[in-house]
């Protein structure tokens, strides 16, 4: 079974499995399941599988990134009811629309002017973040979401979806421990 989070809006499948000690690679679920059963009884502890020969370390696999021509559409971000400057709603409108036309730095100028009318609006500064993603602009991408987190107040839901993208944007840069520390934090958010 696939790893997949929203990873799949970047067009990258990833895949995560552990060695049971007998060189088998067990999916997720199965750990998570208590599966792999090679004689000896799993247990899930800090995001590694625990033997009882010992600690077996995680090693995710990620596929080769998609063509930009063929990325998927992100969807528009949901966001919390209140209050919306007409202003900003109309910007984010004309973000989403270019999003979906391809036309990516567009739809970061028009969600950057809407954040001079709303500079606190964490779901504005996530939706820039994956609009910079898009752009294959992974350390704004970074940057963005970390900027989210800050003003997130307390929404666990943003911020895993934040630590998810902070995890695909150090994973396009090829650090790989960076990107499983992020994940980790999403997965701690979103139980």
């Amino acid at each position: 079974m696939l790893y997949r989070h929203s990873i799949a809006m970047l067009g990258i499948v990833v895949l995560a499995g552990c060695s049971a000690g007998d060189g088998i690679i067990a999916p997720v679920e199965d750990r998570v399941a208590g599966g792999v059963d090679s004689g000896s009884k799993t247990a899930r502890k800090n995001e590694s599988v625990v033997t009882q020969q010992g600690t077996a370390e995680i090693r995710p696999y990620v596929a080769s990134p998609v063509p930009a021509a063929e990325l998927p559409v992100v969807a528009p971000a949901p966001s919390k009811p209140t209050k919306t400057n007409p202003a900003v709603a109309s910007l984010v409108s004309v973000a989403n629309a270019m999003i979906k036309g391809g036309q990516y730095d567009a739809a970061a100028n028009s969600l950057e002017r809407a954040l001079r009318y709303d500079q606190k609006n964490a779901q504005l500064w996530f939706r820039l973040a994956e609009v910079n993603l898009l752009q294959r602009d992974y350390a704004q991408a970074e940057s963005k979401a970390l900027k989210s987190n800050d003003l997130a107040d307390g929404d666990k839901s943003l911020m895993a979806k934040n630590w998810r993208l902070i995890s695909k944007a150090r994973r396009l840069q090829g650090d790989s421990a960076g990107a499983d520390e992020a994940e980790a934090r999403a997965y701690q958010l979103s139980r």
